[in-house]
């Protein structure tokens, strides 16, 4: 009788461990340190000064748009970007082969990803990992063009909500 009983319990116990594995895991994975300090869409860059100059970096000196582009930044550094036609209207294409994505926190630049290509048709993404994440206040991301000392697109947004 005993061992019938521990038959029974044996595959009962086996299926809840595996339920709790399954719908904890993302929670654990996580560590507790993947959450969002910045979730946002990206926005093409007008020349001064309709866009700001951030930390001493100055808006491309002519004017940009995109398409639906975002960018996530967790708090353990994780950083995803995804730029969908990042062009100069009156060309329409993009002339930058390669970016990067640079965290901003209170106002002064900080880490930034490795160069990532776009496409001639504005298109590129990255998922990397950036330090400074940890303690950034107010961030802003700036999309750069590769080995320049000016932006393209950014998290600023006049018309946006926090």
């Amino acid at each position: 009788m005993n061992t019938m009983r521990t038959s029974r319990l044996i595959p009962a116990t086996v299926a809840a461990l595996a339920a709790l594995a399954l719908t904890a895991s993302p929670a654990l994975a996580d560590g507790g340190s993947g959450h969002s300090i910045l979730k946002d869409k990206l926005v093409g860059s007008m020349p001064a000064p309709a866009s700001p100059t951030i930390d001493g970096i100055a808006p491309g000196g002519a004017p940009w748009v995109n398409g639906p582009s975002k960018v996530r930044v967790r708090e353990d550094g994780r950083i995803t970007v995804k730029i969908k036609g990042l062009i100069i209207p009156t060309t329409g294409v993009n002339p930058v082969a390669s970016v990067v994505a640079t965290l901003v926190c209170d106002g002064e630049a900080g880490d930034s990803t490795d160069p990532f290509a776009l496409s001639a048709a504005g298109d590129g993404s990255t998922s990397d990992v950036i330090s400074g994440t940890r303690h950034c206040e107010d961030p802003m991301v700036l999309i750069q063009p590769t080995g320049r000392a000016i932006y393209i697109a950014s998290t600023v947004d006049d018309d946006h909500d926090d």
